[in-house]
């Protein structure tokens, strides 16, 4: 059996949609950085895992603009397709280092982690929704995981 892959559309529509639920669900803007700077480093982790982090904050900063305007930030496909431990490598990179780059040493929290959870069920089914993604990757109810995103901001 092979090992399914995914182009970088049906990666960033995963980590848009994704963000978004965890957006929804904790009442945080989908702007806000806690949101753009996991978006912007899971891009360049996958373009290039050793790039520095300034080319992070390029990306970032380019990311935003578009996202305060409303657009969607252009996807360019190569040819390339990604593993989904390729994809959960660089969620979770990127995760880790925007918690710890904004919140100076801080461990991932609640909203973090449902970004990261939400991005890999929805790679696997684009279609999932967020008691999808709760009734996938936790063992409590759909209210309570929402109360936890909440709390968390």
């Amino acid at each position: 059996m092979s090992t399914p892959t995914f182009t970088l559309s049906q990666i960033v529509a995963a980590l848009n949609e994704g963000i978004e639920m965890a957006a929804d669900e904790s009442g945080c803007n989908i702007t806000d950085e806690r949101f753009t700077w996991p978006y912007a480093a899971t891009l360049v982790h996958l373009d290039n895992p050793d790039a520095p982090w300034t080319h992070v904050a390029v990306r970032h900063d380019a990311h935003r603009q578009i996202s305060r305007e409303g657009g969607e930030e252009p996807v360019s496909e190569d040819g390339r397709t990604f593993t989904r431990d390729q994809v959960s490598a660089a969620v979770n990179w990127a995760v880790d280092e925007a918690t710890d780059f904004r919140r100076l040493g801080a461990c991932a929290d609640d909203i973090d982690n449902f970004v990261v959870n939400a991005v890999l069920t929805l790679l696997d089914d684009p279609d999932a929704s967020f008691d999808d993604v709760v009734t996938e990757c936790y063992g409590e109810g759909p209210d309570r995981v929402s109360s936890w995103l909440a709390d968390a901001v």
